[in-house]
């Protein structure tokens, strides 16, 4: 009895059954905190599931293929990396084709590895997820009107029982992090997508260039604010 007590009064005990979602580039430290709260949410005896979201490829796949054989997509060689590099933007057809297809493929994927563990009443951990498809997507096609069909749907998975935080950091700092990224010009594109959409859909931004025991508390306080 006294446990459950303990448990409930823990600030961290209301995001019981909710869908955590943790956005932003390369290097913001989104696992180091998805762990951290993974670990004080089982310490209170909530369920929790970690899903790292990124690239849901399901129904994408054979399109996908076929942009490589068309020249809308590469496999390029970045600071020693194979990386896949897409230029869906340069047709119309072909950009609104990937949104489409990326969109049911999102709501696929998402159906097991997040839908169903909320369903079963589990708090789910996203390290990436929506905001970090739509950043790609809008990259990769060049369409930015958020209110288009496929975005809205894919939108929709962030709920009323989602909380949804974007981390930054300076782009020296997260090659300094994270000295596997593409490249600063990538990180620079990625972290403006990301500041457009938060700044568009009113989603809570966390300065991480501090260090984890100054960052952690606010991304805390950010999660909670979002429950009603």
């Amino acid at each position: 009895m006294k446990e459950g007590r303990v448990a409930d009064e823990n600030p961290l005990h209301r995001l019981k059954g909710h869908l955590v979602s943790l956005s932003g580039i390369d290097g913001t430290g989104k696992t180091s905190i998805a762990m951290k709260l993974k670990n004080e949410l089982d310490s209170t005896g909530v369920t929790c599931d970690y899903v790292w979201f990124r690239n849901a490829r399901f129904l994408s796949l054979p399109f996908l293929a076929l942009c490589y054989l068309a020249g809308f997509a590469e496999i390029a060689m970045i600071n020693g990396k194979r990386v896949g590099v897409y230029y869906f933007y340069k047709s119309n057809l072909v950009a609104h084709l990937w949104l489409w297809i990326s969109a049911a493929d999102m709501l696929v994927v998402s159906l097991w590895k997040i839908q169903l563990p909320l369903w079963r009443g589990n708090t789910v951990i996203a390290d990436r997820y929506v905001i970090d498809a739509l950043v790609d997507l809008v990259s990769d096609t060049g369409v930015t009107n958020l209110d288009i069909c496929p975005y809205k749907l894919m939108l929709r998975l962030l709920d009323r029982r989602s909380s949804t935080v974007i981390l930054t950091v300076d782009n020296d700092e997260s090659l300094r992090r994270k000295d596997d990224s593409i490249s600063s010009e990538y990180l620079i594109q990625r972290q403006q997508l990301y500041q457009s959409i938060a700044q568009e859909l009113d989603i809570p931004t966390i300065d991480a260039n501090p260090s984890f025991d100054i960052v952690w508390p606010q991304v805390v306080s950010a999660l909670l604010r979002q429950i009603a």
